[in-house]
């Protein structure tokens, strides 16, 4: 068992897709004995019924009565998962002067105009295609840069590979992936390893080993670790594997953020 685990990727129900309240949350990282917690809400800056600009203030203030509550157990951080920055950029740009974050995660969801990926039928659509796209996107997003961590850069497996069971070749993809990774290690920022494609079916991370092993030899020095938890039963589960992988590696240290700010946590 690990020491000094910090969860960087969890959602309440304040995300669309959340099941649970901040204290909810927090109790059961306290209950797991972590060290600390990071509430990452969605806000879909590329959908007007998801993007919280308006709605972010009392979630806030929630999440400050978390702080208080446990502030003798468990660090409780305020972060965002900000989705599709690069689609609207004047709104990303606007929430981020707005609110004051410990932790901005960055992520893609889905291509211009079209639905979350986790809505879509593979079966008969042409994935390379879509996969050229994603992560040309993608690499748009790491040159955006507004950001602290790059959250699962992998994505699309999730669903395409570990819930619909179509093998994907990365192969076509590496050289775009090489320039994110690059990218995000040349400007000082972090990527994530993303623990829920344990439990969801793909048996590994997002990314894998192989792209974090990249990541490093890229000069890449700050790596987060979450669980993507959607419920209280999943905050902090798998970060040992996360942590697993990060010594594999040659990371002796994982990284977390307060008031945007990496902090270097060794791997006990």
């Amino acid at each position: 068992m690990y020491q000094n685990l910090f969860d960087s990727h969890t959602h309440s129900d304040n995300s669309h897709d959340g099941h649970a309240s901040i204290s909810m949350l927090c109790e059961a990282a306290t209950t797991k004995g972590l060290a600390g917690i990071a509430i990452t809400d969605h806000c879909e800056c590329d959908d007007p019924k998801l993007n919280m600009l308006n709605r972010f203030a009392p979630l806030q203030f929630e999440i400050l009565k978390a702080q208080a509550a446990f502030r003798d157990q468990i660090m409780v951080c305020c972060g965002i998962e900000l989705g599709q920055a690069i689609y609207n950029q004047e709104l990303a740009d606007k929430l981020l002067d707005t609110y004051k974050f410990d932790f901005v995660l960055a992520s893609l969801h889905n291509s211009p105009g079209d639905v979350d990926l986790c809505h879509i039928d593979f079966a008969d659509k042409d994935v390379p295609k879509i996969l050229e796209e994603y992560y040309s996107n993608m690499l748009k997003l790491a040159q955006w840069n507004k950001f602290d961590c790059l959250a699962h850069i992998t994505y699309p497996l999730r669903y395409i590979q570990g819930i619909q069971k179509i093998e994907v070749n990365m192969k076509p993809y590496d050289e775009m992936i090489y320039e994110i990774l690059k990218t995000v290690a040349q400007n000082g920022k972090s990527i994530e390893i993303n623990t829920s494609t344990i439990r969801q079916g793909l048996g590994t991370t997002m990314p894998g080993l192989d792209y974090i092993k990249l990541f490093r030899q890229l000069g890449g020095e700050h790596v987060t670790v979450g669980s993507d938890a959607h419920y209280a039963k999943d905050v902090g589960a798998h970060l040992d594997v996360g942590m697993d992988m990060l010594k594999e590696a040659g990371f002796e240290y994982y990284t977390v953020y307060r008031r945007r700010e990496p902090k270097l946590l060794k791997i006990l």
